[in-house]
């Protein structure tokens, strides 16, 4: 990273980002549920 603070800054940051792109990845998955992840893998299939 670029940025001008301390690699404890960075790490807290680097924590706490990559906590929300997994909480908002599994908050997506949770709300196209297993059925819209089927329906989604079938039409990337046959876009092949």
């Amino acid at each position: 990273m670029l940025l001008p603070v301390s690699a404890y800054t960075k790490g807290i940051l680097w924590f706490v980002l990559f906590g929300l792109a997994k909480t908002f990845q599994y908050a997506g998955l949770t709300i196209i549920g297993v059925e819209g992840f089927k329906r989604l893998k079938q039409k990337l299939k046959r876009t092949k």
